[in-house]
């Protein structure tokens, strides 16, 4: 044997030497593929914050437009708008604490603004008549083009970077001026604060000079600190940093034990407006197994390369394998979503989330003896994901239309539940699998329908507004004429309206407009629609109704209300004057409105107290 040993020990000697190299080089490779996977999981964690940053945002946007448009129709904002600045007051404070106590929503400010730009009433702070021109090109924007489309723009003015919503008031298509929601940045901390992430939003360095009556008063390198709940622990972590460096990079990086995610917060003109920095503690991040799996990794790949370098590479492949995919398994269960990676035919693997929402079922085999795919149980609605989507399946319309927000709508157990749903590839490597991210927004949906119902319905009657009319009689149009069905419409106001208000008082008038909206709405049907139009004007609309049977029924609420008495007025009794019209096929919306109104502007000229047909 030593003979044998001696005659050889050259070619083991150098055989041993190859095998401790290739285990070097094996160790070195793995630890290579480990950085990249630790990398990985830190681009999983940035792209997922933002990814809910973002859609909160979106959020807070719609909220705010559909709160606006129905500020717009308040009959108090638009009699402050016609007056001189600092006369009248429309109580925005208390409309502003009715909005917080009845959607949920906080930290609201509303303010009215004139068509000359000067701020009439501010609902946070008892400061009126100052011109917002010179200080707020968007608001100069909206005033010279006031019937561009709304919407929600973030910007930076006297007191703060906010999210504000500028929506044009107009009374018989004159511009009055404008009202504009506020909302803050703080809630969205908050709830972000709910999921585990500190954050801390800074308006840009640019705009120092001119937050003169900044809110918090906090500045960190010229960037003025927009929190108003303490943030003075992740303020020291930066004390010493280039920010301005770090913010331009726009890339994540770790101190203090957080990873610290920094998003662009954009304006209107695609600007840098500010920053929001989200502090995602290291310790939400799973990187404790790495140093186990390594040790396991070089014992098995050095008494695999011992016994056979072929056997070796093959087994330091396969460990390369488990241990990408043992790295995507704590990606995946350490996400707040549901998350789950599919193949398009059935899914592969669901984290626990998956099973604590589905958890009638405690395995995958089980939930596809149900089910095929989760798109099965998708509900039907405007707006929300079906199993197949303009003509392909639900995850290839996700991948063509990444800018989108996808929502989908899921009952479990008698509970509306409301998920935004993305799609990304599993990986390049792996054709056909993607992972799939269901992020519960059915809070955020469910108060976005309670803003959607209050903006329109008219605050102080209960019935529908303007808003509401316009939005129904487009549908009621098309019905009619698709089906060649009659329809009317019915207009009708209070006579000498404005001397009850002069002699008694806007509270009795508004107690007159409560008492006739009971009065009328018991005497019509349920598919009748009943608006109240704008101050002491109502409007009807009577579907499957022939012009001879809507003048009954024009002649009966006339004679009513003639012969009501009106335990709220002191006189006891008023009257009313009608139009009527019939819809005809050639109308639409502008045309069928402007003839009910000649009607009625017909009755009121004729001496009020009467029923026009045109």
């Amino acid at each position: 044997m030593r003979q044998v040993i001696d005659r050889y020990k050259v070619w083991i000697v150098l055989a041993l030497f190859g095998l401790l190299c290739f285990a070097l080089w094996g160790i070195y490779f793995h630890k290579q593929q480990a950085k990249i996977l630790q990398a990985s999981v830190l681009q999983h964690y940035q792209q997922e914050t933002s990814n809910q940053l973002n859609l909160l945002i979106q959020q807070q946007k719609n909220a705010s437009v559909a709160l606006a448009l129905m500020l717009a129709e308040n009959p108090n904002i638009k009699t402050l708008l016609q007056s001189s600045c600092c006369e009248q007051n429309a109580q925005l404070s208390k409309i502003a604490q009715r909005i917080e106590r009845e959607s949920s929503l906080t930290s609201v400010w509303l303010q009215a603004i004139n068509r000359q730009g000067v701020s009439l009433e501010r609902s946070w702070v008892d400061k009126r008549g100052d011109s917002l021109l010179s200080i707020r090109p968007d608001l100069r924007a909206i005033l010279a083009e006031p019937h561009q489309q709304p919407q929600t723009t973030v910007s930076t003015g006297l007191f703060t970077m906010s999210f504000k919503t500028t929506v044009p008031v107009f009374e018989a298509d004159l511009l009055l001026g404008v009202v504009e929601v506020i909302s803050q940045f703080q809630p969205l901390a908050d709830q972000m604060a709910d999921k585990g992430y500190i954050s801390l939003i800074l308006a840009d360095k640019r705009y120092k000079e001119q937050l003169t009556l900044a809110r918090s008063g906090l500045f960190i390198d010229d960037y003025y600190v927009v929190n108003t709940q303490p943030v003075e622990a992740q303020l020291a972590l930066l004390a010493d940093l280039d920010l301005s460096q770090h913010l331009s990079q726009q890339d994540y990086w770790i101190q203090g034990g957080y990873i610290i995610n920094p998003v662009a917060i954009m304006n209107v003109d695609n600007e840098v407006e500010g920053y929001w920095l989200l502090f995602i503690p290291q310790s939400m991040v799973n990187f404790h197994r790495l140093d186990d799996l390594q040790t396991q990794f070089v014992g098995v790949s050095a008494v695999v390369l011992l016994m056979l370098l072929l056997l070796g590479l093959l087994v330091l492949s396969r460990q390369q394998v488990i241990l990408q995919g043992q790295y995507y398994k704590e990606i995946i269960d350490s996400s707040s979503d549901v998350l789950y990676v599919s193949d398009l035919d059935h899914i592969i693997y669901a984290n626990r989330h998956f099973f604590e929402f589905f958890d009638q079922f405690e395995t995958l085999d089980a939930f596809h003896q149900r089910y095929q795919c989760v798109c099965d149980l998708f509900e039907q609605g405007e707006g929300l994901l079906q199993s197949e989507m303009d003509g392909v399946y639900w995850i290839q319309h996700i991948l063509n239309n990444p800018e989108k927000v996808h929502k989908a709508k899921i009952v479990r157990r008698d509970k509306v539940h409301y998920f935004a749903i993305k799609v990304q590839p599993l990986n390049k490597s792996v054709f056909g699998r993607f992972t799939i991210a269901m992020q519960d927004i059915s809070e955020l949906e469910l108060m976005q329908e309670r803003l959607s119902h209050l903006s329109q319905t008219d605050e102080l009657t209960g019935i529908g507004n303007r808003l509401y009319f316009n939005k129904n009689i487009l549908h009621e149009l098309a019905r009619a004429k698709r089906n060649h069905a009659s329809l009317c419409v019915l207009m009708f106001d209070i006579d000498y309206f404005k001397s009850i208000n002069d002699r008694y008082g806007h509270d009795m008038g508004d107690r007159v407009l409560q008492a006739l909206t009971q009065l009328v709405k018991v005497h019509l049907r349920e598919t009748d629609l009943f608006c109240r139009f704008g101050g002491e004007e109502f409007i009807v609309l009577l579907p499957d109704t022939d012009l001879e049977n809507a003048q009954v029924l024009t002649n009966r609420l006339h004679q009513l209300i003639g012969g009501q008495v009106f335990d709220v007025l002191p006189s006891r009794h008023l009257s009313c004057s009608f139009g009527l019209t019939a819809f005809k096929r050639d109308d639409n919306p502008d045309s069928l409105l402007q003839r009910v109104d000649k009607a009625l502007y017909a009755a009121k000229n004729g001496g009020r107290n009467q029923v026009q047909i045109r």
